[in-house]
């Protein structure tokens, strides 16, 4: 991401540890971040005209993550999205890659891959 030209990256994990720690590692390199602990908040709290991606916790109360990525995208929302995982199996990753998402990661993730993964959707949104 070069200088972040106003984007945003927004974390959705119902675990606040998670949340915090996404945060302060992605502050930490520069890229803005936005965290949200449920699906409600999010989806009502988020602004989808700003360009970024999210990182989206797959399971959580309320709304998967598959859930929270469909509502999206049947809202016309593409930005880029990476699902992290604790609990992954096939079925659930081929759902989530059909439905839009960039990529599904193991939790806990590797903070190397995460962030080359993030900079590069980033600078892939217009």
């Amino acid at each position: 991401m070069t200088g972040g030209k106003g984007r945003l990256v927004y974390v959705l994990d119902d675990d606040e540890a998670v949340r915090d720690s996404l945060c302060f590692l992605l502050t930490s390199h520069g890229i803005a971040c936005e965290a949200f602990g449920s699906p409600p908040e999010f989806l009502g709290g988020f602004d989808p005209a700003r360009a970024g991606c999210l990182v989206l916790d797959l399971h959580m109360p309320w709304l998967s993550g598959l859930e929270v990525l469909e509502k999206l995208r049947s809202r016309g929302v593409t930005m880029p999205v990476i699902v992290v995982s604790g609990r992954r199996n096939s079925a659930s990753d081929a759902a989530l890659l059909e439905a839009g998402a960039l990529i599904v990661l193991n939790k806990p993730v590797d903070v190397g891959e995460l962030l080359a993964l993030i900079r590069a959707a980033m600078d892939a949104v217009p």
